[in-house]
């Protein structure tokens, strides 16, 4: 008969239990490195005891502020520029400008893509901030542009010139502006300007022509139709400037002779004070393009202009509807262009303004094109790795499916591309631009 040893099994499993719970009653050892922790065999069916939480005074409650952005700055209504400079002062160099209004020009680099062109949208932005700060005239005008018949801000035609740009062809020989062109003339060229119909139609006071010139270079510019100066162009290899003198100009024309080895770049309107912004569009380029202005010619160029706030508005002609690789390889050429910038503009703030809504027929119906909010984000990203200002755009506009509202308004602020802004919907945008620097201009009023 087989011995039953189920008591010995009983006693052996009484044992083992009596020995754990006696364990439990030892206390945490530490022995140079190694800790041995205290035993609870009956942790796993334990609830966890309550704890107490300390008292504390009762706070007010705060709205949770994105990295960046001051705490309690931003006004309802208004979508906010956030600051990632370390010291929270991104914008010191144009906001210390802006008490010289009255005394000397303080300048604005609005670079951007077909979603400014023909001054859309920078041409109220400068009405709103020049009725601030004082300022006539549009600021700089390019020789030559693909959108100057439709541009109101001012009259411009053109003829017989070749363009060398960014996004176009290029020549070591007609070296890029920082406005990202080069203009070359041709036999018979002309370039003509006048003030704008409408409330633009105020008279030329101050102009200013940019170009290189190694050889002997004559110019004629008649006023008005009627007075004709013809004048010799200093020769130098750097980008020199020449001021053309005339009062109450109802039209400017320009006609170049001995142009072998000439580049022309554009002419500034302007007033001696006040606050002027430049529109330098270029449909078609990404933002990346900039990096390959020389820095000796941007250099040359502020010379002249002395920036004191560079705006730049990209991202429209990277977003397409099936990207595959995200934008981390955006973000590190972006990070070159603006610490280029940086470094070529010293003296210069920075604001990055993120791409816009901008929508697509998808099943029959339109939609905010889905990497456009990731396209935002990274830009946001770009403006945090470079220590400079940004403002969400996306977010200004109303966010997902935006666009869409300002094709469907009456009157129209988008175009039925649902990609553009009509002149209104720029004169929206530009509100809203306008009010964040604004009431960011505050923060610094009050901190002295």
């Amino acid at each position: 008969m087989q011995e039953n040893k189920l008591s010995n099994s009983l006693l052996l499993f009484a044992i083992v239990i009596s020995s754990l719970l006696l364990l439990t009653l030892l206390p945490e050892v530490k022995f140079k490195d190694l800790t041995i922790k205290k035993i609870n065999i009956l942790a796993d069916i334990q609830s966890d005891p309550v704890k107490k939480l300390p008292k504390t005074k009762p706070t007010r409650k705060t709205n949770k502020k994105k990295k960046g952005i001051y705490p309690g700055s931003c006004k309802a209504g208004i979508t906010c520029l956030e600051d990632y400079s370390k010291d929270k002062k991104a914008l010191r160099y144009f906001m210390n400008a802006l008490k010289d209004t009255k005394r000397k020009p303080v300048r604005i680099a609005f670079f951007g893509d077909s979603f400014i062109e023909g001054d859309i949208l920078t041409a109220s932005f400068r009405d709103t901030l020049q009725t601030i700060f004082g300022g006539k005239g549009v600021g700089y005008v390019p020789i030559a542009s693909e959108v100057a018949q439709y541009r109101t801000s001012i009259q411009h035609t053109y003829t017989n010139w070749d363009t060398y740009s960014i996004v176009g062809k290029k020549n070591k020989w007609s070296p890029l502006g920082t406005q990202g062109y080069c203009f070359v003339p041709q036999e018979g060229n002309e370039a003509e300007y006048r003030p704008a119909k409408r409330k633009y139609n105020t008279p030329f006071k101050n102009i200013r022509l940019f170009y290189t010139n190694p050889l002997a270079t004559t110019l004629d510019y008649t006023i008005n139709d009627t007075i004709t100066h013809s004048i010799k162009l200093s020769s130098s290899q750097v980008l020199e400037q020449t001021k053309l003198k005339g009062e109450n100009i109802q039209s400017l024309k320009l006609k170049f002779n001995n142009i072998d080895s000439l580049k022309v770049y554009g002419v500034s309107v302007e007033e001696n004070t006040g606050l002027y912004v430049d529109n330098l569009a270029m449909r078609g380029n990404s933002g990346m393009g900039l990096y390959q202005i020389a820095t000796e010619m941007n250099e040359q160029f502020n010379a002249y202009q002395n920036y004191k706030l560079i705006i730049l508005q990209y991202g429209l002609n990277v977003v397409t509807e099936n990207d595959t690789l995200g934008y981390n390889w955006y973000i590190d050429k972006m990070v070159l262009v603006v610490n280029k910038l940086k470094d070529d503009f010293p003296e210069s703030s920075i604001l990055l303004i993120s791409v816009s809504d901008r929508s697509s027929n998808q099943n029959g119906n339109f939609k905010t094109i889905p990497f456009i909010p990731l396209m935002r984000d990274a830009q946001r990203k770009i403006a945090q790795k470079c220590g400079v200002a940004f403002w969400d755009l996306f977010t200004a506009m109303g966010g997902e499916n935006s666009m869409i509202k300002y094709v469907n308004a009456e009157p129209p602020l988008a175009a039925k591309d649902y990609t553009h802004l009509t002149f209104k919907g720029g004169k929206k945008i530009a509100k809203q631009l306008a009010e964040a620097i604004l009431l960011e201009r505050e923060k610094y009023v009050k901190k002295k």
